[in-house]
């Protein structure tokens, strides 16, 4: 019993809970203290149980409460040359615990912010001008959760990736608010990986994985939904016939592969079927890569 109840737990505790899909930015508006109103005089003073430590350099105004000599509450500080803040960050005991935020000096705005727990990471997230365009959890200082990229330009939504424990265990591309690649990990590639043409639901390619290598059959389809070719897969290298096909379904050319290499055997077939070996210099020119245009070795 208290095995298993061990088990439960650790297994709740790896578990991760994805976020909403939303396709397009947040707005954030983060109300940073002006410096006219912290810097005052501009000397170190006591407040209550703290100390508050005002200092300049050449680039720069720094302001740090103390608590019997450890840092405690917010740190600021600000750019000499025009007073924007450049960073804030909240401390207790001395070691980082709240958020701590980073400032662009030219419009001090806001361009990263990390949250801490007793010192430790627990979420990263990057702007533009107000939008949060990439936010990543993280725990017990590890990637962990769904990180979540947008784009620099519109804010949509472009990638998520989700980590346990600092290991990615999945991968989803978007394009125009649709799915365009996916892809389940365990570190490396495995199962069936995925691409869809931008903006549709029309299947692009599906490639099997197996121990991080391709293993299995990858298909390629046009834009219309229509086979282009197969290459098989062993151990990662291409093995097997390696086949196009006409809109139709029809086959237009077939090359045998074995050990990754072309295996000095190919065909060529027009639209009625009509078969042609393709001579032993055009299929040297592919040995080392599937052909992706065929047009030239058509029998017109």
């Amino acid at each position: 019993m208290k095995k298993s109840l061990i088990v439960l737990v650790f297994l709740i505790q790896a578990c991760t809970t994805e976020p909403k899909l939303q396709f397009q930015a947040l707005k954030t508006e983060v109300h940073s203290p002006l410096f006219e109103t912290v810097w005052e005089n501009g000397k170190t003073e006591r407040e209550g149980d703290l100390e508050i430590i005002r200092s300049e350099s050449s680039y720069s105004y720094d302001i740090i409460p103390k608590k019997n000599g450890k840092i405690e509450g917010i740190a600021l500080r600000y750019d000499k040359r025009n007073k924007n803040i450049l960073f804030e960050t909240s401390y207790k005991n001395g070691v980082r615990n709240g958020w701590e935020r980073k400032y662009s000096p030219e419009g001090a705005w806001l361009y990263k912010a990390t949250l801490y727990k007793n010192g430790k990471k627990q979420e990263l997230r990057k702007y533009n001008k107000g939008e949060m365009i990439y936010i990543l959890p993280y725990l017990n200082g590890e990637k962990h959760g769904v990180e979540q990229v947008f784009s620099y330009t519109s804010g949509s939504l472009q990638k998520r990736t989700t980590y346990v424990n600092g290991t990615k265990k999945k991968i989803v591309m978007y394009c125009k608010g649709k799915k365009s690649f996916q892809v389940e990990m365990n570190g490396c590639r495995k199962g069936l990986e995925r691409s869809w043409y931008c903006g549709t639901t029309i299947l692009k390619s599906e490639t099997p994985y197996r121990h991080c290598k391709r293993q299995g059959t990858e298909k390629s389809y046009d834009e219309q939904g229509n086979l282009n070719y197969t290459i098989p897969y062993r151990y990662g290298q291409k093995e097997g016939k390696v086949k196009g096909y006409y809109p139709n379904g029809k086959i237009k050319y077939k090359v045998t592969y074995h050990a990754d290499k072309v295996d000095e055997v190919g065909y060529v077939y027009d639209s009625k079927g009509k078969r042609e070996r393709i001579d032993y210099d055009t299929l040297m020119k592919f040995k080392d890569r599937l052909p992706t245009h065929m047009s030239d070795w058509r029998i017109e």
